[in-house]
């Protein structure tokens, strides 16, 4: 038996400089499943969330000690598609882990794409590249590096990497380690405390130009309807969770699977509210009046534009006219929804970006969210494809005020939800220039 620490870093929160997404306060559901792997192998396992606990780098050290291996992510399972840019943080973490112990390693997206730069800033004995659960059982197993896939270290001063790991079959993955963490320290703006993040597949089997996919192998994967509902089972009745997402890149890509785990929870009738993100053109009504029924009370629906040429240019392979059938039919069953629009693609122009904010005011969503496009490597968009044009973040700071505060928009969802709105987007508003 060896002990062994998982440590998710402290992010300024709600934003922090120069980063396009929220930090939000949700839990390493990764660290959770690496960790329920080990426990079931008879280690002791602890998960340190400083980001959680606003616990920063410099506090980090006394946590730390006492252990045989430490782990750190750069980016956990909800940041694997949007992972954070400014990643100082981290690093210093990393820096002050390293004071400590030896046995520092280190997996997320960051790693996964450059192991080299990684190991020599972080000075860890080893980089996990993709998905981490098995190689960081290989290595607790105390197997050499050399023989373990999916894992980048120094010998002698040059990088060894050894080859790609195969996709993690998720159906032999155990019940994430909920009980190591304290449900009642998350939340999510909108759907509120007590809150978890859940997983039904990896993968996606579109092939969205601007989507970081490097973390989630090459294959779309399903867990089994028993594992699923266990794991929500576990999850509120020992865990003390009553909010939740689920946080697959397409949710409703195994509609079967979804139709029984709603038919699951329609039928334990839990204290359950939860959420999801999908395709505007994946939603029917048969299986949104399931949702509503089984506890959804929001989705996350990727726009991106508004505009035919700029959805085609990002090969987002869908129309205008599917996105708006989309969202009436979340309003029709009383799904809210949260549309993603995305802006600065090469090409673009100012009456382009007023197009899609147009687009945005007609499909009237219970609440929009305003980005710029980010070339993360390992995805199809390039920096060539990029517009970093200044003037996008005055325009988005504009266009936040403008959305929020219309009559339409405050007569559809009252003042109550202008603030829930207000302070879901505040932080995100302050940080553009």
């Amino acid at each position: 038996m060896i002990r062994v620490l998982f440590v998710k870093p402290f992010w300024p929160y709600p934003y922090g400089k120069s980063e396009n997404t929220y930090n939000r306060i949700w839990m390493p559901l990764s660290l959770a499943n690496c960790a329920a792997i080990l426990e079931k192998r008879g280690d002791e396992v602890k998960v340190l969330d400083a980001h959680c606990l606003r616990l920063k780098p410099e506090r980090i050290k006394p946590h730390v000690r006492g252990f045989d291996k430490v782990f750190v992510t750069s980016s956990s399972l909800d940041r694997w598609q949007c992972p954070n840019i400014d990643i100082e943080p981290f690093l210093e973490t990393a820096q002050y882990i390293k004071e400590v112990t030896g046995e520092l390693y280190v997996m997320g997206y960051h790693g996964t794409v450059d192991p080299l730069e990684i190991l020599k800033k972080t000075g860890a004995k080893a980089i996990i590249r993709g998905e981490p659960e098995y190689v960081v059982d290989d290595i607790c197993r105390g197997k050499n590096l050399g023989e373990i896939g999916g894992v980048s270290f120094l010998r002698k001063g040059k990088i060894t990497s050894m080859p790609d790991r195969k996709d993690v079959n998720l159906r032999g993955l155990p019940t994430p380690a909920f009980h190591l963490l304290d449900s009642t320290k998350y939340f999510y703006e909108i759907l509120g405390k007590n809150f978890a993040l859940f997983e039904m597949g990896r993968g996606c089997n579109y092939c969205c130009k601007f989507c970081n996919k490097v973390m989630y192998g090459k294959k779309l994967r399903k867990k089994s309807k028993d594992q699923v509902c266990e794991e929500i089972r576990f999850a509120i009745e020992h865990g003390r969770v009553k909010t939740g997402y689920f946080m697959d890149l397409e949710f409703l890509a195994y509609k079967g699977l979804v139709g029984d785990v709603c038919d699951f929870l329609i039928e334990k009738k839990f204290n359950f509210r939860w959420c999801c993100q999908t395709r505007a053109d994946s939603l029917d009504r048969e299986i949104l009046q399931k949702m509503k029924k089984a506890g959804c009370e929001l989705i996350h629906l990727g726009v991106e534009s508004g505009i035919q040429k700029l959805l085609d240019l990002s090969a987002k392979n869908t129309t205008e006219d599917k996105i708006i059938e989309g969202v009436r039919m979340c309003e029709d069953v009383g799904i809210k929804t949260l549309a993603f629009f995305m802006f600065g693609i090469r090409g673009e122009t100012a009456e382009d970006r007023e197009k899609t904010f147009q687009f945005a005011k007609k499909l009237n969503a219970d609440f929009a969210s305003f980005h710029k496009v980010y070339p993360y490597r390992k995805s199809d968009i390039y920096l060539s494809d990029i517009n970093f044009n200044s003037i996008i973040d005055g325009y988005l700071r504009k266009i936040y005020f403008r959305y929020y505060f219309r009559f339409a928009y405050i007569k559809k969802g009252g003042f109550f939800a202008l603030l829930k709105s207000l302070r879901l987007f505040l932080g995100r508003i302050l940080s553009l220039s």
